[in-house]
């Protein structure tokens, strides 16, 4: 059932991704936080680590995979995302080997919506698939606290953009 959630969320951000940045759709920000809870990958519910500063997240739960910039601010406000893209190795065995890079959806210095649409929509089509086809286990143990964090982090993101141009 959560992998089915998962893919159809993932299917819907491709199909409405467009309209979402044109201000004609939007993203519920609220039904991807829940997904990411029910992953059970981070300790907390997504909402808490908004508030959270980097360094407490650095600290106690981060893999080390985002480029964390000002230790003093709320995660909310951090510019870099790990993309979840490609997985592979054995479902048999549980050797997942989920394969990540760095989103820069502020690269310009100005907000792209899109790059972070399209880091929510990857991530979700990724793990809705391995979910799918293995046990939610091998998930847990496997896929980047940082990678979920980044999903949080580019809906968050999103819904503030919409709020911004509403």
């Amino acid at each position: 059932m959560q992998a089915e959630a998962l893919s159809q969320m993932a299917d819907w951000l491709e199909d409405h991704a467009t309209a979402i940045a044109a201000g004609k759709a939007q993203l519920d920000v609220q039904a991807i936080n829940d997904l990411l809870d029910n992953l059970g990958v981070l300790r907390h519910p997504v909402q808490e680590y908004l508030t959270m500063t980097e360094e407490q997240y650095y600290e106690n739960e981060s893999d080390h995979r985002l480029t964390l910039q000002n230790e003093k601010q709320p995660l909310s406000e951090l510019k870099d995302r790990v993309l979840v893209n490609h997985v592979d190795g054995s479902l048999a065995n549980s050797e997942l080997n989920f394969t990540y890079n760095h989103e820069h959806p502020y690269a310009n210095g100005t907000y792209n919506v899109t790059n972070d649409l399209h880091t929510i929509e990857y991530a979700l089509e990724v793990i809705g698939a391995v979910t799918a086809n293995t046990i939610m286990a091998d998930v847990r143990n496997n896929l980047s606290q940082d990678a979920v964090l980044s999903v949080a982090l580019a809906a968050h993101a999103v819904g503030q953009w919409q709020k911004n141009n509403s």
